[in-house]
Parts: C-alpha cells; sequence; structure tokens
C-alpha cells in the first residue's frame, strides 16, 4: 500500500493514519523510518513534537531518528519495514494493515435476552443471563496487595451471596486473584485462566482445592454454556496479563481490565458492543513512592496520565465502535495511615470525568459504581444512592482514618516474628534468578535494597550480560534503590511471591540513577514466565529457531510450550491451516507483529528449545 511520497514529507517526524491507524513517519536527509504509534509498554496512543515521541501515560519516550527510549532500558518503538520505489513513493510491507474494515457502528444486533452486567466490587463483574452466571476477578472482602488497598465505595455484597456457574481471572495481582474470596467460593465452579507458561495461577487454584480449572490458551474461543463463548486475548505488553472477549447470543463484550489497549485484538475480533476497562492511573507506586522526584513532578505525571488514560479509552471505544463504555477496575483507595501522604499526591480519574470525556460522543457510559448494574435489554442502569462527597479528598482521608482495622489488616500483612530478616535466604533467592531463562533478556544495572529502610542490613547486586551477582559492599549510588520492610522482602523470598504485590501496594520507596527504568528486571520480578528451572542447560544448540524457519516445524520442535509463546504474541498458529505454508516472519507480517516483536520471538522460542 502506497503511504506518502518522500518529497510530500517534512524534515521531523509526520503523522499518516492508514485504516483508522496512526503511524509516525519519520525523515532525516532523505532516510526514511515508519514507527507504530502504539507505546509497547501498555498499548497508549504516542504523540510527538519536534525533538520526540513519546507516551504521555505513562512517560515512556522515544528517539524520533532511531525509535530507542529516551528514559526506559532496552525499550524500542515498533519499527515497520517499507519499500521506496523509483518515484520515491513509499509503501508499507506491513498486510495487516492494508485490510478495510467493515463499520457496523450502525447495524444494531438483537440486545441478549434477560441479561444484566453487575458491578460487585472494583473489578468484580457479573455478567448474567437467565440461569447462568459468569464473574471477573472476583475480589468483594478484605484487602489486596498486601493490605494496602481497600475497597472505595465498599461493596454491598458478601462472597457467600456469590453463586457464579463460572469465573474469569486475569492475572495474578491480589485485586484480581483475591485468595481469601476465592476461599469462601464453591471449589466446584469451572475457572478460566489465561494459559500463562509459569503455570502460577493453576498451581494457586489448586492449591485453594478447586475441581474445575481451565487453562485457556490465547485466541482460543471457548463456550462455556448454550448462550456464552469466550475469548482470552494477550495485552500489548510484556507483563503477564489479559483480556476477554464475553459473546452472550450476539452481544460482545470486551473486558480490557488494566491490561491496556492492544490493535492488534481489533484485527481479530472485528467491533463490539461494550468495552469494559480501568479508567484512572494510581494503580502503581510509580511516580508516588519515587523519592528522586519531586512533589510536583509527581502530580505532573500524574495529571498527564489521566488525560492519556481517557484518550486512549475514547481512542479504544471508537476503534471497536462501541456503542457502551463501562469505566471500572479502579473504585479502590490506599488503607493503611501510614500512606495518606501517598493519597494526596496521588491524581485519579473519577466516573465523572469519564462521562465528561464522552459527552458529546454517541457512546453510553455505564457509569456504575459498586452495588449498581445495567439491564442490557432495557438499557437502563440500577443505582443505589451516593454519598455526594465521595471523591473529595478529605473524604476519602477521613475513610482511611476511620475504617482502619488494623485486626484486619493483620490477615494480609506478615507477621514480622514469623519473617525475621535472614540475609542468607535473600542471597539465595536472589542467586536463583540466574537460574530464570528469562535473565538473558535482563538490563545490565546495579542495584541497592534497604530492608527496613536502614543501612544495617543493606546489600547490593549487579547484573551483567544477564547474570546477576551479590556483591561485597553496599553501592551508594547505584542505577535502582529500593528500600522495602524486611517482612515484606522476606515473604516474598519464602513464597516467590510478586513483587508487584510489594511495588503495587506502596510499601517499596524507590529511586533511580539515572531516571531510566528498567523493563526486563521489573519482569523478571513481576512473576517469571518460566519458572526457576535448576536443570538448566546452559550449552548452546547448533540447529536454532529462525525468523525463516515454517511455522509447522517450529510447532513440531517447540511442542505445547512453543505454541503457547507463540499465542502470547498473536499468533494463534496451532489452530491455522496456513502452519504448514508460512515461515515464521511470513506470519508475522500477517499478524502485524513487528520486527522487535519477532526478534523477541524467535528468542523466546529458542530459550525453550535449547532447554527442553
Amino acid at each position: 500500500m502506497k503511504i506518502a511520497n518522500i518529497n510530500d514529507l517534512k524534515d521531523g517526524v509526520n503523522e499518516i493514519h492508514i485504516n483508522k491507524h496512526k503511524f509516525f513517519i519519520t525523515k532525516n536527509h532523505n532516510i526514511i523510518k515508519i514507527y507504530d504509534s502504539i507505546c509497547p509498554h501498555q498499548g497508549s496512543i504516542l504523540d510527538y513534537n519536534c525533538s520526540e515521541i513519546y507516551c504521555k501515560n505513562h512517560n515512556w519516550r522515544f528517539n524520533k531518528d532511531n525509535g530507542n527510549s529516551i528514559n526506559i532500558k532496552n525499550a524500542k518503538l515498533f519499527e515497520h519495514e517499507l519499500y521506496i520505489d523509483d518515484n520515491n513513493d513509499i509503501y508499507l510491507k506491513n498486510a495487516i494493515y492494508n485490510k478495510k474494515y467493515t463499520n457496523t457502528l450502525n447495524i444494531t444486533p438483537p440486545p441478549p435476552i434477560d441479561t444484566t452486567i453487575s458491578l460487585h466490587s472494583h473489578a468484580t463483574l457479573e455478567f448474567k443471563r437467565k440461569d447462568f452466571t459468569l464473574i471477573c476477578d472476583p475480589w468483594i472482602e478484605g484487602y489486596a496487595f498486601f493490605g494496602a488497598w481497600r475497597h472505595y465505595p465498599k461493596p454491598v455484597i458478601k462472597t457467600k451471596d456469590l453463586k457464579p456457574n463460572a469465573i474469569f481471572i486475569s492475572h495474578e495481582h491480589s485485586d484480581h486473584f483475591h485468595i481469601e474470596t476465592l476461599k469462601q467460593i464453591d471449589k466446584n465452579v469451572a475457572i478460566y485462566i489465561p494459559s500463562f507458561l509459569n503455570n502460577r495461577l493453576e498451581k494457586k487454584l489448586k492449591n485453594l482445592k478447586f475441581n474445575n480449572i481451565f487453562s485457556v490458551n490465547f485466541g482460543e474461543c471457548i463456550k462455556i454454556a448454550n448462550n456464552f463463548k469466550i475469548t482470552i486475548y494477550e495485552p500489548a505488553s510484556i507483563w503477564n496479563d489479559a483480556q476477554i472477549l464475553i459473546e452472550i447470543d450476539s452481544f460482545k463484550i470486551l473486558n480490557m481490565n488494566d491490561a491496556g489497549l492492544n490493535y492488534r485484538i481489533h484485527r481479530d475480533i472485528g467491533n463490539v458492543d461494550c468495552i469494559c476497562a480501568a479508567f484512572s492511573p494510581g494503580a502503581s507506586g510509580y511516580p508516588a513512592t519515587y523519592t528522586h522526584l519531586t512533589n510536583k513532578e509527581k502530580i505532573n505525571i500524574y495529571n498527564n496520565s489521566k488525560t492519556a488514560t481517557l484518550d486512549m479509552l475514547y481512542e479504544a471505544c471508537k476503534l471497536y465502535n462501541a456503542r457502551y463504555f463501562l469505566p471500572f477496575a479502579s473504585h479502590f483507595i490506599l488503607n493503611h495511615p501510614d500512606h495518606i501522604k501517598y493519597m494526596q499526591i496521588i491524581q485519579k480519574n473519577t466516573i465523572n470525568d469519564v462521562c465528561r470525556k464522552f459527552e458529546n460522543s454517541n457512546i453510553m457510559v455505564i457509569d456504575m459504581l459498586a452495588g449498581d448494574s445495567f439491564d442490557i435489554k432495557n438499557n437502563h442502569i440500577n443505582k443505589l444512592n451516593r454519598n455526594k462527597d465521595l471523591y473529595n479528598l478529605d473524604s476519602i482521608i477521613n475513610s482511611i482514618k476511620n475504617d482502619f482495622n488494623k485486626k484486619e489488616f493483620e490477615k494480609y500483612y506478615p507477621n514480622k516474628q514469623e519473617y525475621k530478616f535472614d540475609k542468607n535466604i535473600i542471597f539465595e533467592y536472589f542467586e536463583k534468578l540466574n537460574l530464570i531463562p528469562e535473565m538473558c533478556f535482563c538490563e545490565n544495572l546495579s542495584v541497592t535494597i534497604y530492608p527496613d529502610y536502614n543501612i544495617k542490613n543493606a546489600f547490593s547486586f549487579e547484573i551483567n550480560n544477564g547474570i546477576l551477582k551479590i556483591l561485597d559492599s553496599v553501592l551508594e549510588t547505584p542505577n535502582l534503590t529500593i528500600k522495602i520492610p524486611s517482612e515484606i522482602l522476606m515473604y516474598i523470598c519464602k513464597h516467590n511471591e510478586s513483587w508487584d504485590e510489594a511495588t503495587i501496594g506502596y510499601w517499596c520507596e524507590c529511586s533511580r540513577n539515572p531516571d531510566i527504568y528498567h523493563t526486563e528486571f521489573w519482569r523478571i520480578l513481576q512473576t517469571p514466565f518460566y519458572l526457576k528451572n535448576p536443570r538448566i542447560n546452559t550449552t548452546l544448540i547448533k540447529d536454532s529457531i529462525t525468523q525463516d524457519n515454517n511455522v509447522a516445524d517450529i510447532m513440531e520442535k517447540t511442542g505445547t510450550i512453543g505454541s503457547k509463546i507463540m499465542s502470547r504474541y498473536g499468533l494463534y498458529c496451532l489452530s491455522c491451516n496456513k502452519a504448514p505454508m508460512e515461515t515464521l516472519k511470513q506470519a508475522c507480517d500477517t499478524h502485524g507483529i513487528n520486527k522487535v516483536r519477532m526478534d523477541r520471538l524467535v528468542k523466546e522460542l529458542n530459550i525453550h528449545y535449547k532447554n527442553m
């Protein structure tokens, strides 16, 4: 497809649109590059100025001439292949963007009969049609993230009153995978989860004695009842997360949750009737707990993120031609009185902000809070009466002070006597990170950790060329400093817990020097894509996988795990009849997977292949 002529481009960044998708063409002395407008972090829409391309949502910034990130280690813009003919016409080689999509906004399917959507809390949605109920990410009672988060407003239902036929859990974070809530649910309920390679969700559910666990491959459509189908999709980012398409009769609901916008999903599923998504920043310790930033800088980052989040959601609804938008998965406040200092910095969107963003569109905002429900057939929201000062900061702070339940909090926070500081256990934990195959992706950096925020038990390590080494002395100016309560650190090390439980729980204070985010390092600490494997074989194989290998041959070489890896990148080749006829590169081109992602996919397949 011809997209421009070199002579029509200005020097610097040029914005173009192809089939509802934005691209940046950069021109620098007739050196032409085409970059995608999708941020490689969580799929937000990138913008640009005269010097750089940037994301307002999480402040990722990129060099316009080479696509490399300015402030995120090893991150890079998605670059597309191009062809320039003798007339200086520029052609986009990626076939996926040459497709035309039918706008079916005005083609209204019949609504499902007797179908309601209920918001029970934060990210807990219930979809009910007649006598069948699907619940997503149940967290009803208690706290999350080591007691750091609480519901706001409070749920009006109790866990014992939930009667689901099926449950979907999107990922491991405790505001979505809430153990205390799951303990109270019938163990014969069917639970559907993404088929992550690390199998952590399966293991945790088995430990809770659930009997019907279904690990679903990305892109696989599952019929869970006569009128219900679900398909789980991967996010645009590298984090372990998931989105779900729910089809009730002919009505399509895309629950994006907090996984961001993935344009490739739209190319697979087309238009939907309703989008459900998180609508506010604040679900992260960044920037509030990062001490190298001033409060003014933190508030500015939050305000930019607020605007960018709403822009992304509006863009998502337009992309999918959605008739409804349901904002959710942002209904929480910090729980502990010690965290009020962060609550005074955090700037969050409210339901009212969402309504204002969409007020001049033809998209209906289903502006529910906990206890409300939406009757799709009658197009009506059943709302409870609300406190008019719900979003007032003084009301929120008074709620934190007055409603804090120390006894309940102690159920979720590690006991300091039980989790006494032991440097030997901690060192063993970090040294075992070398057994994770993903370490080959990790950036070079130095880290100093201060248990209990003091120098007494501090220690440092560095990572070079994928090898982590504990240092003999404490570095005073490392690339990353982490201050963390020792009991939380010990809990993480003993139970191989995700570090997200500590960082998203605002239990860590961090500082970066320079101010560069090491994505791959935090990914390893989040939840390892693979399990730590003491039998790892580090010798290289002669017969490695390349982009020119046949897809069917790759699947035969790498087995089930290889198919899971490919589906994580958006290649659902196991069920594709073109697998024997395409190379991996051809498949990536067809499915809109750029070279950066393809190279990473090849590397990940080889990691698995050499350790089979």
